[in-house]
């Protein structure tokens, strides 16, 4: 996939329904130039997440975020 057609699709999908899951995806996202093809689809399915899966992985289940999307840990900063 072209990547900046991934990146504006990333970018619309940003928009979540919780705050605290928009904040995380767009301070992600802010690193997208940083991010090497396999990020951007570890990103990309990542965001497809809904709201509260995402949440709980970020605040509850750190460990298995940090074990599933292995790839994003060094754009994480929270």
């Amino acid at each position: 996939m072209d990547k900046l057609l991934l990146v504006k699709q990333l970018n619309f999908k940003a928009r979540r329904g919780m705050k605290e899951t928009s904040n995380i995806v767009r301070k992600l996202i802010d690193h997208v130039d940083d991010m090497t093809e396999q990020d951007l689809l570890e990103l990309q399915k990542f965001i497809n997440l809904d709201d509260q899966k995402m949440f709980d992985y970020i605040f509850k289940e750190r460990e298995i975020f940090f074990r599933e999307f292995s790839r994003l840990k060094k754009y994480f900063l929270i």
